[in-house]
């Protein structure tokens, strides 16, 4: 198994702080197959890939490995489910190398839903996963409670939408920068016509478990108060849950961890499927 192309620290740092990613995508052409295929299978196609990688070529690399993408299903099934997740890990620092944030985040996102409850896969896609959580911040709050999620259905994606709402440990007062999310946020949730919104409550996994449950809820109900004031069509269509800490994204003790792991979701019903 190959080992993790590292993005550089500066690189990375210029993701995070670029403001000038390409044009939005949605989820659906975040993996479309180009318009024409590369030739081979999706073996060949994913070292081809890899080999443009390692040579700086991401636009090749991201040509390449989406056709390898689009021609799993001709591989056999459990080559094709173990390939899968390295696939789609290489086509997120794909996007990530090329600053296309709204890419990354809902390759990030199909990858993740495709991963739940598989824990036999390299540990290299965690760490890209996280990369790329940490790198699409933004992104993430600005299609929060949106329906733009269901755009990612076709690739098993639940419609959940994560906000980085902005929690001091151990506290539930939002913070500035994280008010001005919330009118994005309560904008969305608004025009998205669903009436019952269920909005959770996480912590990261200090502190005590059931104390991490209050907290959790009372960050919900902060939230919900805060959607209320910007959008007061809203009332009663929210309501709020605790989780604590029971459902972290990341295992891990560091800081980045607990601050991804400290989020609110927004879940709501699925719009009709278009004919």
């Amino acid at each position: 198994m190959r080992t993790l192309i590292a993005l550089p620290a500066m690189a990375l740092a210029l993701i995070l702080l670029t403001a000038s990613a390409p044009a939005r995508a949605q989820c659906a052409n975040a993996l479309s197959p180009p318009a024409q295929l590369d030739p081979g299978n999706a073996f060949d196609l994913y070292e081809a890939g890899m080999a443009a990688m390692r040579n700086d070529r991401m636009d090749d690399a991201d040509h390449l490995l989406r056709s390898g993408f689009a021609q799993l299903s001709d591989a056999p099934k459990d080559a094709s489910a173990t390939l899968e997740p390295m696939m789609l890990g290489r086509l997120i620092e794909v996007a990530l190398q090329r600053s296309d944030l709204t890419t990354a985040m809902y390759r990030m996102k199909v990858l993740r839903e495709r991963l739940a409850g598989k824990p036999d896969h390299p540990d290299w896609i965690d760490k890209v996963i996280k990369m790329a959580d940490l790198a699409t911040v933004a992104e993430q709050n600005r299609v929060a409670g949106s329906d733009e999620t269901s755009k990612c259905r076709s690739f098993g994606v639940a419609v959940r939408s994560s906000a980085r709402i902005r929690f001091a440990f151990g506290s539930a007062v939002i913070d500035e920068a994280a008010r001005a999310d919330l009118v994005q946020i309560a904008r969305n949730l608004d025009s998205g016509g669903a009436t019952k919104i269920l909005v959770r409550g996480h912590t990261d996994a200090r502190g005590n478990v059931v104390a991490n449950v209050a907290l959790s809820l009372r960050r919900a109900r902060a939230v919900i108060a805060a959607l209320f004031t910007i959008a007061p069509n809203l009332a009663g269509k929210l309501t709020a849950e605790g989780v604590g800490s029971r459902e972290p994204l990341y295992s891990g003790d560091d800081e980045d961890s607990y601050r991804l792991n400290r989020r609110v979701e927004f879940t709501f019903p699925l719009p009709p499927k278009s004919p």
